[in-house]
């Protein structure tokens, strides 16, 4: 499956793209002629802007990686809810900029002009889809543009894949897996593809089948570095932990990754393995921390886009500290996103004050690790 975020901009690149303000401006293609639609290579350019200019908002307040293990957020953490598996919750609705909006109607006038023009559907099928990422109210226009695609080329991949991974988002496994089956007939290399289809036969309550699939994938790749962390969770939910730490300790080995290291240990630790070694040096301070400290430590560094990027805490005071962050662009954020950013931290902020007790004023600052500089300040 192609990357959902842009690699330029150095956020996780499991699916798709990430605001990339140097390569989205660049992309934007030239006014119209007068009276019609944009040129073809002005769509193009156009979509591209579109899918870049987006990126960054995906990225920064989606609550979850696009692609989460089953059940459990996948490389996130191994701890299994009980009972059926539960799908992750739908995206909130987010604002789309102005200009973006006037994009998505600037590529689907483009698309609707030329209705047998594959190229141009399917370019509308994932700006569609893209802006669903932030709005969920866009999947159904996204959807209808890969199904005409479909309509015309009843085997064309790219539209497989686009109708797959709409019916993944929306959490519609039965649908997903009719997708990926078809996508995987005309493409069975895409092995990202095929660990996506264990997820979804794991979301449809057949473990066994995600199990077998997950394996599948390693057979042919046995470096296939998701199909182990995916195997090692499936194996945790269904009881067999010997099997999970198998999993999870050979996924460990092919990370190349200090932060997923990081997380897999965790994950390690948490299915009864060896405890993970000793966190990074928590800058500024060679105490221990406190529970507090270490219940936001672990709250910031699993989130799935700062996260990566934290190079370590320094704590002024029992409740008061830093975050050092690197090729975060807090400034990159619009008012808007900077405050929803915000707001999502203050809670965990909140949540770790309230479970340990901390009276008492609770700030923690996010500064730039190269300069210094403050960026934000969080408060419960």
């Amino acid at each position: 499956m192609p990357a959902r975020f842009c690699s330029q901009c150095g956020t996780a690149t499991a699916r798709g793209a990430r605001f990339c303000s140097e390569c989205g401006a660049p992309l934007a293609g030239g006014a119209p002629a007068a009276g019609r639609g944009p040129t073809t290579a002005g769509a193009v350019a156009l979509g591209a802007f579109l899918i870049a200019g987006l990126a960054i908002w995906v990225a920064i307040l989606s609550p979850a990686p696009p692609r989460p293990g089953p059940g459990a957020g996948g490389p996130r953490t191994a701890a299994a809810p009980t009972g059926a598996p539960e799908l992750p919750p739908e995206h909130p609705r987010i604002d789309i900029p102005e200009e973006a909006k006037r994009r998505l109607e600037e590529i689907a006038t483009a698309a609707k002009a030329h209705p047998d023009d594959r190229d141009a559907w399917t370019r509308m099928g994932q700006a569609y889809y893209r802006a669903a990422q932030l709005d969920p109210t866009y999947y159904p226009q996204a959807l209808d543009a890969f199904e005409h695609v479909l309509s015309l080329a009843p085997e064309d991949p790219e539209a497989l894949r686009g109708v797959a991974n709409v019916h993944y988002d929306r959490n519609e496994p039965k649908e997903a897996i009719r997708a990926l089956d078809k996508f995987l007939a005309l493409r069975p290399d895409d092995l990202g593809a095929r660990t996506d289809l264990g997820t979804m036969y794991f979301y449809d309550g057949d473990a066994a089948r995600a199990i077998a699939t997950y394996r599948d994938v390693i057979r042919r790749d046995p470096k296939f570095l998701q199909a182990h962390v995916n195997l090692g969770v499936t194996l945790h939910q269904q009881g067999d932990d010997e099997g999970a730490r198998a999993s999870l300790v050979t996924a460990r080995g092919l990370a190349t990754d200090d932060d997923m290291r990081r997380k897999l240990d965790d994950m390690i630790a948490q299915v009864g393995g060896a405890p993970p070694p000793p966190a990074a040096a928590t800058t500024g301070s060679t105490s221990s921390p406190t529970p507090f400290q270490s219940d936001v430590e672990q709250a910031f560094r699993a989130h799935p886009i700062m996260g990566p990027r934290i190079v370590g805490f320094e704590w002024t005071g029992p409740a008061a500290g830093r975050v050092l962050v690197q090729n975060f662009p807090m400034e990159g954020m619009p008012p808007a996103v900077r405050e929803k950013f915000a707001s999502h931290l203050g809670e965990q902020l909140r949540a770790a004050q309230s479970k340990n007790g901390v009276d008492g004023p609770v700030r923690m600052e996010i500064a730039d690790a190269s300069s210094g500089r403050v960026m934000a300040t969080v408060t419960p």
